[in-house]
């Protein structure tokens, strides 16, 4: 049994999953670990790339584009190590994150899960740990309550302050991009939920593992870079859309048909609300802003995708 095995699912991000791949290598973990790439039918090359430089990698190239949680879930059923780590493309891994993750894990064992400080190319912390998902929480999200820091006012905030967080603490949801599972506790709780594709299937995922009794964690030593969304940015539309769909089937999951149904209306009036402002600040400036006008198409088709019945982006 090996110690620690990472999963990492592509689509179109060559580059950053090279840079990924040698960041993990040139700051391996202690102990033995694997890691593993499952490919989503990218057509940018990464096969060829992860092939010809790091033949010590296993490949899982699929054929069809399975999703964020059908990726990794064909990658963690191969795992036979103490520890599994989902991990973005995207992410870049400083020194010792890895010892401290496994440290961490190794002495907390009511831990099911832990996530790393994610640091944003700005150099920021980025909220990566969050409060469990709401309806209230997800209308301040749409509403645009939280940027205009007045959720805390209304239903509480919803993504911790990272930034004020410096020793490990419990929390409720971790962010996909970055989550280390003892392999113990997916045995106990399965995998991820493919139902999903793409979005929310970490906040599900947190949810199974808090009501199987595991605890999860935020780890702030252990610390990686992370680019974020590095995959999604050609299809932002489909992605906001994406993300509509999920969250009305994470509500009707686990809060029945009613809450599933307004969880969907707040993803359509979030959209149509950002179409609204757009569409103003378009006519404010005679439609000479090209950024303004490109705004405006985006939530024109995030708003008719989200009506539309859900399919894969």
């Amino acid at each position: 049994m090996t110690d620690l095995f990472i999963s990492i699912v592509n689509y179109n991000t060559r580059d950053l999953l090279d840079r990924c791949l040698d960041t993990i290598f040139a700051n391996p973990p202690p102990g033995e670990f694997e890691v593993c790439v499952v490919d989503n039918a990218s057509h940018d090359g990464s096969v060829e790339m992860v092939r010809e430089k790091y033949p010590q990698v296993r490949l899982m190239a699929s054929q069809d584009n399975l999703g964020y949680a059908g990726g990794n879930n064909l990658a963690l059923r191969e795992s036979r190590a103490r520890y599994d780590l989902i991990l973005n493309s995207d992410i870049e891994i400083h020194p010792g994150a890895f010892a401290a993750l496994l440290e961490f894990m190794d002495n907390t064992p009511d831990a099911g899960m832990c996530g790393a400080r994610l640091i944003l190319p700005d150099g920021s912390v980025q909220p990566s740990c969050a409060a469990e998902l709401t309806l209230g929480k997800l209308f301040t999200q749409q509403f645009l309550l939280d940027k205009a820091g007045l959720a805390r006012y209304f239903t509480g905030e919803y993504w911790v302050n990272c930034a004020v967080v410096n020793e490990p603490a419990e929390v409720e949801q971790l962010t996909g991009a970055c989550m280390l599972c003892r392999r113990e506790a997916i045995e106990q709780v399965g995998l991820m939920d493919e139902a999903y594709w793409m979005y929310c299937e970490d906040s599900d995922y947190c949810r199974r593992y808090r009501a199987a009794g595991w605890k999860l964690y935020y780890v702030p030593a252990a610390t990686m870079l992370h680019v974020l969304g590095g995959s999604s940015r050609s299809a932002r539309a489909e992605m906001i859309a994406a993300y509509n769909h999920a969250a009305g089937r994470y509500f009707r999951l686990h809060h029945g048909p009613v809450q599933g149904f307004f969880a969907r209306l707040i993803g359509l009036a979030g959209g149509m609300l950002r179409l609204m402002l757009w569409t103003a600040a378009t006519l404010a400036t005679v439609g000479l802003v090209q950024r303004l006008r490109s705004q405006v198409k985006l939530f024109a088709k995030t708003v008719w995708l989200t009506l539309k019945p859900r399919r894969k982006p």
